[in-house]
């Protein structure tokens, strides 16, 4: 490491780069706003991991957060900056201290991951001539009118987008005039190391079952994701009181939402109608593989499209069909009536509570789904088969990687050479 470089990270308070990467070894700065639990946060780590695999130098740059450990464990450098604020000034700062880094640090390309972060660097870009590429997580919403639009549109001003399903990139294709040449699609995908049934036996199960007070005998429903209004709790809720009559535990795996209102409304709707000591409030977890292995089944009630859906192929991999409303990405990883379950959208009349989804025809499908434990059983080996098939962590991080090499200009067929070696190993 040079005397500038050394110098830059002890002023800056960031983990300095290992060793100084050669031209064979690109430097490839991550960006994103900070290291909590999410999908966001999860693919930079994960993508990390594979660029340090691949012979390359990964940095992330966040403002920190709890799984800020997983870098320094795998001895990956990370730049802290508050890259969360959406103040312009505070993004016009991270810009110009991400210009020096860059500069300091000899990185070949910066990638973001949200909007923010996306603009400090897009901005360090312009001014130091580094190539710029993004990955389009969400739709991010475009009711805000132009502005709303044009602060989404710094996600498209690299010279090509990575897409993180096939519904965000006909999304951007739709609203941003991107053409389809310049989008590369990376699906998510899971670890089939960690999300791997096979290391739950049943003493494990029983265990994880009794922690939480589930019955023996008795259907374990799961639902993770963040509790928050679009993500479809409250749809979930309404449609588990019109089947109380069936045999069921609801587990729902999340943090509350910032001010704890909303958990609490769900919480008192559920005393309203009767279910309250049926449904498990376990927070943030870090035990979701061995909570799925205890499942049954898990739900997906997102009113709002999911721009991929992550828990989906997670509770799948983990052997578990899932019931899922029947939009965006969710109808590209749950196979219905093979793998799980998709809520039709309907013509709801206004006002639209749960979207274009009710309880009524969300309760339909976990009826039919309880009600069937054979076909629940078949559909457990098939779901996990269809994950391995397609959505793992390694598809992924490939595809993310023929994206850096076309902006980088290198050849990409060593790459897919790589590739067909390791899955032949």
């Amino acid at each position: 490491m040079s005397l500038l470089q050394l110098s830059y990270c002890m002023a800056h308070n960031i983990t300095p780069p290992l060793s100084t990467p050669s031209p064979d070894s690109p430097v490839i700065l991550q960006v994103l706003p900070a290291l909590k639990d999410g999908g966001v946060e999860t693919s930079a780590i994960e993508m990390a991991n594979y660029i340090k695999e691949q012979g390359w130098q990964p940095v992330v740059a966040s403002a920190g957060g709890p799984k800020a450990g997983l870098l320094a464990a795998a001895a990956v450098p990370h730049v802290t900056l508050p890259l969360a604020s959406k103040s312009p000034w505070i993004i016009l700062g991270n810009a110009l201290r991400l210009a020096r880094y860059l500069r300091a640090n000899n990185v070949s390309l910066v990638h973001a991951r949200s909007r923010a972060p996306a603009w400090s660097a897009w901005l360090a870009s312009r001014w130091t001539g580094v190539p710029f590429i993004t990955t389009f997580h969400g739709t991010y919403g475009l009711s805000g009118g132009w502005v709303k639009h044009y602060y989404n549109s710094v996600m498209v001003r690299g010279p090509r987008v990575i897409a993180n399903s096939q519904f965000i990139r006909e999304h951007i294709i739709e609203n941003y005039g991107i053409t389809s040449e310049n989008i590369d699609v990376a699906t998510r995908g899971i670890d089939p190391d960690v999300w791997n049934p096979d290391l739950y036996p049943e003493n494990a199960i029983a265990a994880a079952r009794s922690e939480i007070g589930v019955a023996e005998g008795v259907p374990l429903i799961l639902m993770a994701g963040r509790i928050t209004k679009w993500k479809g709790h409250d749809l979930v809720i309404e449609a588990l009181g019109l089947i109380k009559d069936l045999p069921w535990e609801l587990a729902v795996v999340g943090a509350p939402d910032k001010n704890g209102a909303y958990t609490l409304r769900l919480k008192a709707r559920a005393e309203q109608l009767g279910i309250a000591d049926r449904v498990r409030w376990l927070g943030s977890r870090s035990d979701l593989p061995r909570l799925l292995a205890a499942s049954q089944l898990a739900l997906s009630g997102s009113t709002q499209p999911e721009a991929f859906g992550r828990v989906a192929i997670e509770a799948m991999a983990m052997g578990v069909p899932v019931v899922a409303t029947g939009h965006g990405g969710s109808l590209e990883t749950v196979r219905d009536g093979e793998t799980g379950w998709l809520v039709k959208p309907e013509q709801v009349p206004e006002p639209a509570t749960f979207g274009a989804f009710t309880p009524q025809a969300f309760a339909e499908k976990l009826r039919g789904a309880l009600q069937n434990p054979k076909q629940l059983a078949t559909m457990a080996k098939a779901a996990r088969t269809h994950v391995l098939g397609i959505f793992t962590v390694e598809r992924c991080c490939a595809a993310e990687m023929q994206a850096y090499r076309k902006v980088l200009g290198l050849d990409t067929s060593s790459t897919r050479t790589n590739n067909k070696k390791k899955a032949a190993a």
